[in-house]
């Protein structure tokens, strides 16, 4: 069957791939680790994890990561005063970023001077407050949100450099932005990282209070009994580039796509169905791709009773509907809860762990953001 050329087709070569991958999650250290959990159903919560000591009323589980006081300052060439007021998501980004370069077969000095962009995705440091009100700094915090500008100057690099937050859905977006400014001609390659850390009681109160945290602790997307979700840890970063360049190819980024609620009566923290369903349908009339060759549907999914409806009836009606057999639907969630920011990266790993060991690999070259 012919069908017309879609909007954001591109030669195969100009494609934009990832070509490396690393992080580490809960209670993994790398990806290989996560990979093992999965496959093994693990539970990653835990509520003995030493985060802090608190009196406050309110589910003590969460995803944590290990090793977050660990950091070779001498290999990046950072002094020890340094490294010490940096905040741990800053440290452990410069690790993985190198480790995605490595993943993706680039000697980091090979970047030197070249259009390579960093894009973080990042909401909350909640170790600035702490260390802004510790008398015994001599120097200014190195915190989180500016960990792309200190990427970018490690390597040498000179393309946009900057963070995003869009609350829960930053490293989505940071994700489309990348793949836009490569494919705009803006930087020839680029970085997407990503960390959230859950350091302060008083934090994971506030978002029990706002209603959004499950009371067990554990985060149940798609289910009846699900009533929120168990806030989690991830440090995570992908390496994208054209496929022309590319030395490994995990995954084709086919399009990239967002769009904004606007008002909404119910409040910010509501999702619309109508927004999500008109992005849904927009992004696939603009890819030329048919819903029933979509094998598979990696979803946001908290466990929220306010998200996950909402997210079921757009996928539903935009895609099911429209398919001649059911459609997979999955979230990572389910597994390690919701590293917020930095849960986008979560699901394209697991995507990754899943689709990529499969013998035929072919089949999967569509990465949904």
């Amino acid at each position: 069957m012919n069908r017309p050329t879609p909007k954001c087709s591109i030669d195969a070569e100009e494609e934009i791939v990832i070509s490396g991958i690393a992080g580490r999650f809960p209670e993994s250290v790398n990806i290989q680790k996560f990979k093992e959990n999965l496959m093994n159903k693990a539970d990653l919560g835990s509520s003995d994890h030493g985060r802090w000591n608190h009196s406050l009323n309110m589910p003590g589980r969460i995803g944590k990561i290990n090793n977050i006081e660990k950091f070779d300052s001498q290999f990046f060439d950072i002094s020890t005063t340094e490294a010490h007021i940096m905040d741990p998501a800053t440290r452990m980004l410069f690790e993985h970023t190198y480790e995605a370069l490595i993943d993706a077969g680039i000697n980091p000095k090979e970047l030197w001077n070249t259009r390579t962009s960093v894009i973080t995705a990042i909401s909350i440091s909640e170790t600035r407050g702490h260390m802004l009100y510790d008398t015994k700094l001599s120097q200014l915090p190195k915190n989180d949100m500016s960990v792309a500008n200190i990427i970018s100057h490690w390597l040498g690099i000179t393309g946009p450099s900057y963070n995003i937050d869009t609350a829960c859905s930053s490293s989505n977006y940071a994700i489309v932005k990348a793949y836009e400014l490569i494919r705009s001609g803006d930087c020839d390659t680029a970085i997407v990282a990503s960390c959230n850390l859950c350091f302060h009681p008083k934090i994971q109160y506030q978002f029990y209070q706002l209603g959004v945290l499950s009371s067990d602790g554990y985060c149940k997307p798609f289910d009846l009994e699900g009533s929120g979700y168990m806030r989690s840890e991830t440090a995570a970063v992908l390496f994208l580039q054209k496929a022309k360049n590319a030395r490994r190819i995990y995954a084709t980024l086919v399009h990239g796509k967002t769009n904004c609620d606007g008002f909404k009566a119910e409040g910010i923290t509501f999702p619309s169905v109508e927004k999500q369903k008109l992005l849904l349908d927009e992004f696939y009339e603009e890819c030329g791709i048919s819903p029933d060759e979509l094998a598979y549907m990696e979803a946001h999914a908290t466990g929220t009773i306010a998200g996950d409806p909402v997210e079921t009836m757009a996928i539903d009606q935009s895609l099911c509907a429209k398919r001649t057999t059911p459609l997979l639907v999955g979230s990572v969630k389910s597994n390690l809860g919701h590293s917020e920011p930095a849960s986008g990266l979560c699901h394209v790993v697991k995507v990754y762990i899943f689709f990529y060991n499969r013998k035929n690999k072919e089949i999967y070259k569509i990465i949904h953001i």
